[in-house]
This record gives structure tokens, sequence and C-alpha cells, in this order.
């Protein structure tokens, strides 16, 4: 009886593994659409105290989890993305009628976590061995979207420690604009553009700023190169 029930245990993981591997890549373009309508949608088009849009966040940070957790093989991402995500939903959740600086810096941290952690797995998934994919590609996207996100938390957890750290950005009179402001303010700055409208003050400030500009720099380039090199790999090993 237990070698039957092992022996099923071990088909039912092995089915399990075969259906994520195949998922695995078709996931990448769901989180892309997902994060594509929070950064491009859900966040500049919401409003102060509107609980739809709450829900709507809410939705869309469990659909991105319930994905991740598709695409990804690594037992330790998996737990701390779980945990991340929980604490940001509870603490954004909260923060809707009381944006306290305890909720406020909850909620920041937990979703630079979360997104920091979603960047690695997908990392892992675009970049691993295998042939280079359209899904592969959208997952490079989903890469630097999460960047931006993960840099927008960052930054709002620092002005709520250090109001005034970046200009004409509160730190707890509305978080909803302050969310808004800040992915503009990330993308700005992820993607070189520097409007001038929005300035980093602090020097802690600008150190990050500088860091996201770095970076927004540098992964276009990685990117080209890497899907190059198992482009090359590929037709390489290929039977003639």
């Amino acid at each position: 009886m237990r070698i039957l029930q092992y022996m099923t245990l071990e088909g039912l993981l092995a089915s399990y593994a075969a259906w994520q591997e195949r998922w695995r890549e078709p996931t990448l373009t769901a989180l892309l659409v997902l994060l594509s309508s929070e950064v491009f949608l859900n966040i500049p088009l919401a409003r102060s105290h509107s609980y739809i849009s709450a829900v709507m966040a809410v939705m869309w940070l469990l659909l991105i989890v319930v994905t991740t957790v598709i695409a990804t093989r690594k037992r330790v991402a998996m737990a701390g993305m779980f945990v991340s995500s929980i604490a940001a939903l509870i603490a954004n959740v909260l923060r809707i009628d009381e944006p306290g600086t305890l909720t406020l810096c909850v909620a920041a941290a937990s979703a630079a976590v979360f997104m920091l952690l979603l960047s690695v797995v997908v990392w892992a998934a675009v970049y691993g061995p295998g042939p280079v994919t359209h899904h592969r590609v959208r997952g490079a996207i989903v890469i630097y979207l999460a960047i931006a996100l993960a840099f927008a938390a960052l930054y709002e957890l620092l002005i709520t420690l250090l109001p005034g750290a970046i200009s004409a950005v509160g730190s707890q009179d509305d978080y909803l604009v302050v969310g808004q402001s800040l992915m503009y303010y990330s993308l700005s700055t992820l993607t070189s553009i520097g409007y001038g409208d929005l300035l980093p003050i602090h020097p802690l400030a600008r150190s990050l700023s500088t860091l996201e500009s770095v970076i927004g720099q540098l992964f276009p380039a990685i990117l080209i190169a890497r899907v190059i090199a198992l482009e090359t790999c590929q037709r390489t090993t290929e039977p003639r």
C-alpha cells in the first residue's frame, strides 16, 4: 500500500512538473499583460479612496502571484513572494482609510521585495537553456516593468521616512496620487527621459535614482547580448 501511495505521489509530482514545464513560458506572456495593465492602466487611472481601484490592485496582485508560482521552481522564491504579497495586500487594505507611516512602509517594502523576487524568477525563466521564443522576449519586458515597479515602491518607502526627498511628492496626503507620481517618476528615471517636473532632493533619493537610470541603460544591452548568445548557441547545437 505504501509503495502504491508513493508511486501515486511520484506520478502526481511528475504530472505537475510536466504541466508546469508546458505552461512556464506562456505564463511569461500572461505576466506581461498583468504588469502592463498595472503600470499603464490601474495605477495612472486610480482615484483617491476608490475601493474599486483597491480591489483591482488586489486582483492584479493575486493574479501575478498565481502566474509566478506556476512559472517558478524555486521554493525559497515562492515562499518569499507569497509572504511579501500577503503583507502588501494587508497593508494596502489597511492604508486605504489610515495611510499611516507603518502601513505605508510595510506596503512599500513588501511590494519592492515582491517585484525584486519576481524579476529574479522571470530572469531564470527567460535566460535559461532552450530556444528563444516570443514568450521569453515578453518575459524580458516583464523584468523591465518589474524593476520600475520595485523602484517606485522604494521611492515611496523613502519619502515616507524622509518627506520631501523627491520634489512635489507628498508622503501621506493621498497614497494613490503618490503612487501615480512615483510610478511616473520611476519610469522617467529608468528610461532616462527626465522631464524635470519631479526631482530627487535628498542624497539618498539621488543615489537611488542614479542606480535606476544605470540599470535602465544596461538592461537593454544585456538583454540583446543574452538573446543573441542563446540563439547562437541553439543554432550551433542543432543537427545539420
